[in-house]
């Protein structure tokens, strides 16, 4: 999918969003990056979470919408571990599950909704108790993002102030209810045939060990690397830098997600089938976990690359060869 294709949706997203904008969430894609969403929620009412209010990010793939985004909090709430991509059926954990009709709307309601359900050991997941959830709650309203939050406001401020008719009560069924209620129930069918492989009752040693490595491969991609956290900061002077001077903030950011989006036609108008084999390299490494113990060991591409770098190899070798035997018989002559 081309990157204009993306920003195209995106920008339905974002209008439709604000036309029809709710008490219960706001989100909003950074000025120098359309790509990194930040996100607030609040809590259900009646759950732990009642009163609290929660602040992430939503990285949406170069490949949007038909392939599902990474999702980060970065308020301690007890159910969801802070800077870390977080498990759920609608996150890029499951793209098997992710249906590109779905958009920021639903994610941000199934975010409430997926808040007071069980942990289950998911990636991502925390089981804290009633109490500890609760303080958290109490706590979150003070929390201000380094990005978002400017001269002194904190991430309540940035839900929308609407009318009582378009307030999205708890208690008022959404359009997407029934999906969320599937994905629910999909959520809870992972969590059931991960307790039967750990049971011993789910497959062969050969399909359990498959399931774990495929796990401890999730854990470890699911840890938002210690640079973007750090550039938080950054990110939040380059905001601030949009909103003084818009036309001198470079979209280095876009210009770096329309790089990923087309580098196979770049690869392919290369110079050396080399670029080919990078190329494919790097696509592989973004892979979701799930498919790499089906993956090939090393990709066709590569092996044609390879290929192609060694016979140039050898036709330089002889060239020079060449060279040198003449160099040596004018010599003697």
């Amino acid at each position: 999918m081309s990157k204009s294709s993306s920003l195209r949706r995106i920008q339905a997203d974002i209008r439709e969003l604000s036309i029809d904008p709710s008490d219960q969430y706001h989100a909003a894609p950074l000025d120098h990056d359309m790509f990194e969403w930040h996100f607030t929620i609040r809590g259900a009412p009646d759950t732990d979470f009642a009163g609290g209010v929660y602040h992430g990010r939503i990285l949406l793939p170069p490949e949007y919408p038909f392939k599902p985004p990474n999702i980060v909090f970065l308020t301690p709430s007890g159910r969801f571990e802070t800077n870390t991509k977080v498990c759920l059926s609608f996150s890029s954990f499951h793209p098997e599950l992710w249906q590109p009709a779905w958009g920021i709307r639903l994610i941000l309601e199934a975010l409430i909704s997926f808040l007071p359900t069980p942990a289950d050991g998911a990636i991502g997941a925390l089981d804290w108790t009633k109490e500890e959830r609760q303080k958290l709650a109490r706590e979150s309203v003070k929390f201000r993002c380094p990005v978002c939050c400017a001269q002194g406001r904190t991430c309540v401020d940035l839900l929308p102030d609407v009318k009582p008719k378009k307030q999205g009560s708890g208690e008022k069924k959404t359009k997407f209810h029934e999906e969320i209620e599937k994905l629910k129930m999909l959520q809870f069918q992972n969590h059931a045939v991960e307790e039967d492989d750990n049971d011993g009752d789910g497959g062969s040693d050969e399909q359990r060990m498959t399931h774990k490595s495929k796990r401890e491969t999730s854990e470890e991609e699911s840890k938002v690397p210690s640079s973007d956290n750090n550039d938080l900061k950054g990110k939040a002077e380059a905001h601030v830098i949009n909103e003084t001077s818009l036309a001198q903030q470079p979209e280095q950011t876009n210009t770096e997600v329309s790089s990923s989006v087309d580098v196979n036609h770049e690869a392919n108008t290369g110079s050396t089938q080399l670029q080919v084999a990078a190329s494919d390299t790097t696509n592989a490494n973004r892979v979701h976990p799930g498919a790499i113990a089906n993956a090939p060991l090393v990709s066709d591409h590569f092996l044609n690359g390879m290929i192609a770098a060694l016979a140039v190899l050898v036709i330089v070798l002889l060239r020079q060869a060449q060279t040198l035997v003449e160099e040596l018989r004018s010599f003697e002559n």
